[in-house]
């Protein structure tokens, strides 16, 4: 099949799209800056660039009236709700043919903000107070394009390979620097995914039968229910870092600390289940040695 993946020069459409052309399909990224070192890899693996950018969508129409399958697997943070909406209106407007479209729309566990419920499954609606709950609002108008079979996939903090854009990859650097904190409360947790466990749930997403996915939400973690703060001291002892974690409150405007101030376990059963998807990894805490030794060899071969 052909396939057509936004955001392929980040983390989960990086992976996803090297997952898909290694299965055998013709998989066409988007990027916005073709010039990027790290893209080579994805050359080599037979997956064709196309330079344009998501928000622009006259720049890759011809691709997505092209493609059997579309992968929108990034966050434009200069008009995420605008670009996600231009999509979905170009997808509406595409040529019908006899196999529906497929559109596999990424958004994530991060979703859901503080709610009163340690693990979420996919019935469980966000907390209409959080700053990302109108991602949920999105997926409900992404599951409603008329001729496209839409599938959502929410993945959990994604770990692994080069750690591009992991938090995970935050906490090497930071061990590095020899200034570790952590900011959010200590009891609270987020499901985790290795990015080749997220890539095979593409694969399996887009070649699944449309009575299995269409119209469905997926979540995507492991099983596992480890505290943000275990994983953080995970990762910097696997760096090297000797000292200890220092705990603080969320800082205002920071992000991450906000994150952690809240739990966002979720439960793939229902991925086990309808699409066969069974992650291979052990668990970021249990392969953390690993996952530093990759970040560092990307981070060494990139001259960092």
């Amino acid at each position: 099949m052909k396939v057509f993946v936004t955001g392929v020069s980040g983390y989960a459409g990086f992976y996803g799209a090297l997952r898909l052309a290694a299965a055998g399909h013709l998989v066409t990224g988007l990027v916005r800056h073709p010039e990027q070192p790290r893209l080579g890899m994805l050359r080599v693996q037979e997956v064709r660039l196309v330079s344009g950018d998501v928000g622009d969508i006259a720049s890759y129409r011809a691709e997505l009236e092209a493609s059997d399958i579309v992968i929108h697997t990034m966050l434009d943070k200069r008009n995420p709700q605008g670009t996600d909406r231009a999509l979905f209106a170009a997808l509406k407007d595409l040529p019908a043919r006899d196999r529906r479209r497929r559109f596999i729309y990424t958004t994530g566990c991060s979703i859901f903000g503080k709610l009163p419920i340690l693990v979420m499954d996919e019935t469980v609606e966000p907390n209409p107070a959080h700053p990302l709950a109108f991602r949920r609002t999105m997926e409900k108008e992404a599951l409603a394009i008329p001729g496209i079979s839409t599938v959502v996939l929410r993945p959990g903090f994604m770990y692994g390979n080069d750690g591009y854009n992991s938090v995970s990859a935050d906490w090497f650097a930071m061990a590095k620097a020899n200034e570790v904190v952590f900011r959010g409360d200590q009891e609270r947790g987020w499901s985790w995914i290795h990015i080749a466990d997220l890539a095979e749930a593409y694969r399996l997403a887009a070649e699944a039968d449309d009575s299995v996915v269409a119209g469905q939400v997926f979540h995507l973690g492991d099983a596992l229910l480890p505290r943000s703060l275990d994983v953080m001291r995970a990762c910097v002892t696997a760096a090297g870092y000797k000292g200890e974690v220092r705990c603080e409150e969320p800082m205002k405007g920071d992000n991450i600390s906000t994150w952690f101030n809240q739990n966002e376990f979720m439960t793939s059963q229902k991925a086990r289940d309808r699409l066969g998807w069974r992650p291979q990894h052990a668990g970021i805490i249990e392969c953390v040695n690993p996952v530093y030794a990759s970040w560092l060899a990307a981070q060494n071969a990139a001259g960092v």
